[in-house]
């Protein structure tokens, strides 16, 4: 492995995807939070997202790498006091 050699998953783990909200989702190399919550036509401002348990903030969605077999939660957030 060489500095800028490209990393995928094997075929088999792509095949896998990700699953959201238990829905499976395809996987690609590159895949973002960020790509999972338009491709769901989610508004981003409107929902709070965890991945594998772990909350992921609006502003990292975009930088927040999915893996295949990643579990991706999208909920509607709740804001009071």
């Amino acid at each position: 492995m060489h500095e800028g050699d490209e990393v995928s998953a094997p075929p088999r783990a792509q095949a896998a995807g990700v699953l959201v909200n238990g829905t499976p989702h395809p996987w690609r190399p590159g895949l973002t939070v960020a790509d999972v919550l338009a491709a769901r036509g989610s508004d981003d401002a409107f929902v709070a997202t965890a991945v594998n348990t772990r909350f992921v903030p609006r502003a990292a969605r975009p930088d927040t790498p999915l893996l295949p077999g990643d579990r991706v939660v999208v909920f509607s957030a709740i804001v009071g006091g």
